[in-house]
């Protein structure tokens, strides 16, 4: 199963990359009518500007959920730091590469100041807050029919969506693998559906989770799982 998600993932990556570079339809560069305006902050049409500050607040989620344990054999911070300008193109190859790892496999990268910010209750309340206020601002004040036409006559706009998109399903995908470590209900991957909210709820629910936190001790963690063996 490992192997055919880590084959899953490459050919999702790989399409999008040729799909981005070659086939996405609209003008590019200096040419693309929205590219500039949105890089700057001044398009006047909300439901832009929305999706391009929600493709903001998604890497801080994956920061929240990757950076409080980054124990794998492959780190995870450079991936979370390029995903703020490339987005789902640099977070697919972590997954790709740590597919066929486990969790507590080396020492702990990031400083602890870092990961406990990751774990916050007020760093995930701050993303949640912002994520609905976004939502709702683009939603209400946004224009769709604008936005389909930059979806179709701006590559950014068009690349930047899908993109959007692709980071909502692999958040069902990195719920559905956490799940299965820490032995919760697979149906929560559904969770990461919900664009954002939804992987932050999970990374809420699971951040005093024993079996993946890094201030406990191994000994604990295989205790506990015992514990929860024996109780069914």
């Amino acid at each position: 199963m490992t192997s055919i998600s880590r084959v899953l993932l490459f050919v999702v990556w790989l399409a999008f990359v040729v799909y981005a570079l070659f086939f996405a339809p609209g003008a590019g560069g200096g040419e693309d009518p929205w590219f500039g305006r949105l890089l700057t902050l001044q398009a006047d049409e909300p439901s832009l500007l929305a999706m391009f500050t929600l493709l903001g607040l998604f890497p801080m989620t994956y920061a929240c959920l990757l950076l409080r344990h980054d124990d794998r054999g492959v780190p995870a911070w450079p991936f979370v730091l390029l995903s703020f300008g490339l987005g789902i193109f640099a977070l697919l190859p972590y997954y790709i590469l740590t597919s066929h790892t486990h969790a507590g496999s080396h020492d702990l990268r990031l400083s602890e100041g870092i990961r406990r910010t990751a774990e916050s209750q007020v760093t995930h309340g701050i993303l949640f807050l912002l994520t609905l206020v976004v939502m709702g601002w683009g939603l209400l004040a946004g224009d769709l029919g604008v936005y389909m036409e930059a979806f179709h006559t701006s590559q950014f706009v068009h690349i930047m969506t899908i993109d959007f998109f692709l980071l909502t399903l692999l958040s069902a995908y990195a719920i559905y693998t956490g799940s299965r470590r820490r032995w919760m209900p697979q149906a929560i991957a559904l969770l990461g559906f919900i664009p954002i909210l939804g992987l932050l709820i999970y990374v809420w629910i699971t951040r005093k989770d024993e079996s993946a936190s890094p201030y406990v001790p191994r000994d604990t963690v295989m205790k506990s799982r015992r514990r929860r063996e024996s109780s069914f």
